[in-house]
């Protein structure tokens, strides 16, 4: 079949520290339980309502920019206007535990700091708090779930892993008014082929990864929301609603959910504790279709 050889590469790495602020690029990442290291353990929540802020009500949060000093033990948020706020990269000392919806889970969260929380307001304009994944409650994904994987995840919207590739994204740069890059869909992993079809990874189920071969399976595709829309260089929706209505013409293509418009691929590792690289090998192990059936 197309794409089954070592010619897919893994070409970016991601992990997105603060569920809808900026992304760090990583030339390596440990596969944990919730997906790449530090990968949304931390998530900004309405004080008033405990429902998790986004970029979809707050654009400007993709102005957020977030680095980890992992020998400093220290990850740093740092925005315009604002002075740097630094929490701790491994809490051990944690406030009270809070409830919080995401999408169909409720997922236990604890706040970080005072000074945290009064960061986070300052900046979104409305009592905020910055909540850390409770690592004392674990959140099982239980839709689409493969045998032989009990995947979990932290803040993220479902599964603990998204995938993206070039072919994909290159087609879609044809067809939508301005160019976009990987970071408008916030993928994990970033897969490359010098020859492969735009969607192929639609077709997969399962891919390995590295000398390693370790399976990565491939559960569903990503349905989107307006956060491709966010003009990311200064925090605002476009006026045009763009790229959304134009994918909209040529990316509703599940069978299962034909009005959502699709991009990537969610994904759950078998297993945890490998290393991933840039610059990996993969190769398309298992082949299926999908079909979002009900809500991810």
């Amino acid at each position: 079949m197309p794409g089954e050889s070592n010619e897919w590469t893994v070409a970016g790495l991601y992990t997105y520290p603060v569920k809808s602020c900026q992304g760090v690029a990583l030339q390596s990442s440990t596969v944990t339980a919730t997906g790449l290291q530090y990968d949304r353990l931390w998530m900004l929540v309405d004080a008033r309502s405990g429902r998790f802020v986004t970029q979809r009500q707050h654009p400007r949060l993709a102005l957020i920019q977030v680095s980890i000093n992992e020998k400093h033990g220290v990850l740093e948020l740092n925005a315009p206007g604002m002075s740097a706020l630094q929490v701790a990269l491994h809490p051990t000392d944690l406030g009270a535990q809070v409830p919080v919806r995401v999408w169909y889970d409720t997922v236990m969260g604890r706040r970080c700091s005072a000074d945290a929380d009064a960061w986070v307001t300052q900046f979104v304009g409305k009592p905020t708090w910055l909540l850390y994944k409770d690592p004392d409650c674990p959140r099982l994904v239980s839709r689409y779930v493969p045998e032989k994987c009990a995947p979990q995840a932290g803040f993220a919207d479902v599964f603990p892993l998204h995938v993206t590739t070039t072919p994909s994204l290159a087609d879609v740069n044809s067809r939508v008014p301005s160019k976009l890059t990987h970071t408008h869909f916030r993928p994990n992993i970033v897969l490359s082929h010098p020859h492969a079809l735009p969607y192929e990874e639609e077709r997969w189920t399962r891919i390995e990864i590295g000398r390693d071969a370790w399976s990565l399976f491939i559960t569903s595709r990503t349905p989107r929301c307006s956060m491709p829309n966010v003009d990311l260089e200064v925090g605002k929706m476009r006026e045009d609603k763009e790229p959304m209505t134009s994918m909209r013409t040529f990316r509703c293509v599940d069978p299962g959910s034909p009005s959502f418009v699709c991009f990537g691929m969610q994904a759950a590792p078998q297993s945890t504790g490998h290393t991933v690289w840039v610059g990996d090998s993969v190769v398309v192990r298992e082949y299926g279709e999908h079909s979002l059936t009900e809500p991810l």
